[in-house]
């Protein structure tokens, strides 16, 4: 898994795991979109290209500080948020960009 700590941090918000556990959830910005790595898939779909998009990153609940979840490949920024938006439902976005 890349370093993602150095990707820029566009979102950041909190969302409650089980209304109580707080969960850090983040919108990054990445210049590659990730390929699928099959072997089977047209090489369009299978290679990482360098294309602007967008990632969500959030904690494990439970482990503050461990990014060890990523949803790649969301093609502009409302898209990601929207998506943040309907995974954790009742976010609270703390900074933006």
């Amino acid at each position: 898994m890349p370093d993602t700590d150095t990707w820029p941090i566009l979102r950041q918000g909190t969302w409650l795991y089980d209304g109580s556990v707080p969960v850090e959830v983040r919108v990054l910005e990445s210049a590659e979109f990730w390929g699928s790595g099959d072997y089977e898939d047209d090489e369009d779909v299978r290679e990482d290209r360098e294309e602007l998009c967008y990632f969500l990153a959030y904690e494990m609940a439970g482990a503050p500080g461990v990014f060890c979840n990523l949803i790649p490949n969301l093609v502009t920024l409302d898209a990601a948020i929207a998506h943040a938006e309907t995974k954790f439902p009742g976010i609270h976005w703390e900074r933006t960009q």
